[in-house]
């Protein structure tokens, strides 16, 4: 037999019998017929209680009509004798029968003499003042054969029987009515709770009723007798207890039974398994990947079985762990465009340093100068091809140094130096960008780059990894703003502060649509007259929660460098859509707005697309109010691309405008290849129109180029009524301060009805 039916067998005879017999048979049949057997015998006292308030109404009725079919009764209520009343009607007679007071009345329920004892001290009752009207009585008492239990606010509840009063042969006619009643107190419950023998106490009436378990040792059930009264009867749990232990000392059997079988067991299992697998977990255990020890597992028998199998099935799990940790383990720490170190390496070296010595070391921060034009000029596979070149040289010049390199992202470079002497870290530097600057041969076209560099010191400028990087960044854009092609140190910065600034505007701008820290301003365009607002062109702002409005030149930089311009150009589109069709709505309009995509938009013009389908859906807004524009810059390369984004949008009716025109490098080959709607002409060539003739011909020549391409012209930076009478003749659509600033949506209407009557 196989060492797995073996140890199966042993393990499921002792245990799986134990298991099923007490506990899935056994204990729940016991426990269930015990609960039974409680509930039972709690409901036995339930009903004597029933009994005994039914048998106390049963002597109350019976006494009452020995005393209502009788003569002298029925003599007493026709004429009131007080020979009846001194006879009859004092304490001794309350005291023998156990009742409390008697009630008489005509025919009609007017009461025509009363008397009650409370029989604890003597007392006579004030039937007038403190019990209900006998017409209340005699009605609730008809509903119910003649005895009810009442309730009454100074003594609580009391059993009262009704009859009519005849003569001693129970003939009429009827007289009046007997109303007989007995105190339900204290005292009667605590003579009820004697005789019985039971714990009983009186609930609110209208407690839900039922059975209810109080803890594993008491049972309760809540009943009612009457509307007014209410019982909780209490009892200990006798049978589930005695049951719970006579299971629990069988439990207690069955275990030392089983405990001895678990033992003979475990015996046989450490004997043939056990030993064998805690051996081949203590090798196990004993693996690290990264010490790169042998990975051989060693046999414990020379046994033909599982455990047998199990070893060798490990091994060969193990060689391939191996291969598959050292793949993962390059992917997480290597950059796999150059094969260099990548950023969490670079934590992981970072610490690695510190640890181990905590001496001065320098952080060399790598941006390449020109590395997007070779993206936009050559594509991103030239780019690609471009940086691993760039890691080989780097990497061949630091190679046996004791610095380390590493890609953390693009085009940005980390050298961790050891050379902390400035005369060291220059020509270490000056190494590496002499290299940089040397043409690099790709496969589409031979290019030239250069670098710039900033370098922070540890522990100088800072202590930790993220904080010299910042710094060492900023560093790097002081040696940008020098003309690119150079390096400088965080410690030589004069206007640090500058860089710090800019670095946490990098943070917040992350943040700020998310923060609704972001709006629009709407500059109005105006038909050819200058009196009708057509559209307007949605602007992005920004106003910082601690610095205010932020210059668009300024962030919208930032965000293009931190690739942040799409979210922000997204949230654009659906807020500058949502806005006009809501004022197109409001005042039944049809204004037109422009709104611009940038280059990292155009990328993705599938995605873009969808986001416009999604925009114009959502708010209903016609296609043809909306108007997408260029900037001309941004259409010097992938001329295709743009040119198959166009003819999208205008298959959707959206107009396509092309921005800036005349400050970018595109021709007017690219500008019909294009096929756009509009062209709007760049501020630059108006401001010295009309005054300078040059000026005003080239413009002039624009226009009537653009009139005969079939083109919309809309000329932006109009700032006086000279220009604006200038164009007049033009046929052009105005834009610019001399109508208005960029304003808020709520001030469109102030612009509109300003503009409505001819200048």
């Amino acid at each position: 037999m196989k060492l797995k039916m073996r140890t199966a067998g042993m393990i499921g005879i002792t245990m799986g019998l134990f298991i099923i017999v007490l506990f899935l048979f056994i204990r729940p049949f016991i426990i269930e017929d015990a609960k039974l057997m409680d509930e039972e015998s709690l409901m036995i006292d339930q009903r004597r209680v029933e009994n005994y308030i039914r048998g106390e109404a049963e002597d109350l009725q019976r006494i009452s009509r020995d005393w209502a079919y009788w003569d002298d009764t029925y003599q007493f209520v026709m004429d009131q004798n007080k020979a009846y009343i001194n006879s009859n009607l004092g304490l001794e007679t309350f005291s023998n029968h156990g009742n409390n007071f008697m009630i008489f009345t005509d025919k009609q329920g007017k009461v025509v003499y009363s008397a009650g004892f409370d029989l604890a001290d003597a007392s006579r009752l004030d039937l007038k003042r403190d019990f209900p009207p006998a017409t209340e009585v005699l009605a609730t008492a008809a509903k119910q054969k003649g005895t009810a239990i009442l309730k009454n606010e100074k003594y609580g509840r009391f059993l009262v029987s009704v009859e009519p009063i005849l003569t001693s042969k129970r003939e009429g006619p009827e007289a009046g009515y007997l109303i007989m009643g007995k105190l339900l107190d204290i005292s009667f419950f605590d003579l009820m709770k004697n005789h019985l023998a039971v714990e009983l106490e009186t609930v609110v009436p209208g407690t839900e009723s039922g059975i209810k378990e109080l803890g594993k040792d008491r049972l309760s059930a809540i009943f009612s007798v009457g509307d007014e009264l209410s019982f909780e009867v209490r009892k200990d749990r006798k049978y589930y207890n005695e049951k719970l232990d006579s299971i629990n000392n069988l439990f207690l059997a069955l275990s030392l039974a089983t405990l001895l079988l678990v033992f003979l067991v475990y015996y046989l299992l450490d004997l043939f398994v056990l030993s064998r697998i805690s051996y081949l977990s203590v090798q196990m255990k004993g693996i690290n990947f990264d010490e790169r020890l042998s990975l051989d597992i060693k046999k414990t028998r020379k046994a033909k079985d599982e455990i047998t199998d199990l070893e060798n099935s490990i091994q060969e799990m193990l060689q391939s762990l191996e291969k598959a940790h050292a793949k993962v383990s390059n992917l997480a720490f290597y950059d796999q465009l150059t094969s260099l170190p990548n950023r969490f390496n670079l934590y992981k070296e970072f610490e690695k340093r510190i640890e181990t010595n905590g001496s001065s070391f320098a952080v060399l921060f790598f941006d390449l100068d020109g590395f997007k034009q070779v993206n936009d000029l050559h594509g991103h596979s030239s780019g690609d091809e471009l940086l691993k070149q760039i890691g080989e040289r780097m990497a061949g010049i630091t190679e046996n140094t004791g610095s380390r390199l590493f890609r953390i992202g693009g085009d940005e470079f980390i050298l961790l130096s050891s050379s902390i002497k400035r005369q060291e870290l220059n020509q270490e530097v000056e190494r590496l960008m002499e290299v940089l600057r040397q043409e690099f041969a790709l496969t589409k076209a031979a290019v030239s780059i250069s670098s710039s560099v900033g370098i922070s010191f540890f522990p100088q400028d800072a202590k930790t990894l993220d904080d010299l990087l910042h710094y060492a960044d900023s560093a790097m854009y002081e040696a940008k703003n020098n003309g690119k092609n150079s390096y400088a140190f965080y410690e030589d910065l004069s206007n640090k502060n500058y860089y710090k600034n800019k670095s946490n505007l990098k943070l917040d701008l992350i943040h700020a649509v998310a923060r609704e820290q972001l709006f629009l301003e709407y500059q109005p365009i105006m038909d050819q007259t200058g009196n009708r607002m057509l559209g307007v062109e949605a602007l992005v702002r920004w106003k910082h929660p601690d610095q205010g409005r932020i210059a668009p030149l300024q962030f919208i930089a930032i965000a293009e460098e931190l690739g942040a311009i799409n979210a922000i150009g997204e949230w654009v589109i659906q807020k500058a859509v949502k806005d006009i069709a809501d004022w197109n709505a409001r005042r039944g309009e049809s204004l037109r707005v422009a709104v611009n995509v940038s280059k990292s938009q155009l990328k993705n013009k599938e995605g873009l697309l969808r986001l416009i389908d999604q925009t114009l859906l959502e708010n209903n807004f016609p296609s043809h109010l909306l108007q997408v524009e260029i900037t001309e810059s941004d259409t010097a390369t992938g001329h295709q691309e743009i040119a198959a984004f166009t003819r999208e949008l205008k298959a959707r009716k959206i107009c396509v405008a092309m921005d800036d025109f005349g400050v970018g490098t595109s021709s007017l080959f690219h500008l019909i290849e294009m096929d756009v709607d509009v062209v709007k002409i760049d501020r630059s060539f108006l401001q010295k129109v009309p005054a300078s003739k040059k000026d005003t011909i080239l413009l002039t020549g624009l226009y009537q180029t653009f009139k005969e391409l079939n083109l919309q012209v809309v000329t932006e930076g109009i700032e006086t009524e000279e220009q604006r009478r200038f164009l007049l003749a033009e046929k052009t659509h105005l834009q610019g301060y001399y109508f208005s600033r960029p304003v808020l949506l709520e001030q469109l209407e102030e612009v509109q009805e300003k503009w409505k009557s001819p200048v």
